[in-house]
């Protein structure tokens, strides 16, 4: 079974390139994008939410 670890990230939306610059780097670290909100705010982020693998031995429980 696989156990998740999950964490909401600011990222940077106003211009595609820096939002895939951001994207490629979460990506790096091993998370996978699950959703975006749907509201960018007056700097141009937007909260994604995200997840990646946890090893079973690192899980606290």
């Amino acid at each position: 079974m696989t156990i998740w670890e999950y964490d909401v990230k600011e990222i940077r939306f106003s211009e595609w390139s820096k939002a895939k610059e951001d994207l490629n780097n979460l990506g790096v670290e091993g998370w996978e994008l699950i959703k975006f909100s749907n509201e960018i705010d007056e700097n141009g982020m937007v909260a994604a939410v995200f997840k990646r693998p946890v090893d079973y031995v690192d899980a606290a429980f």
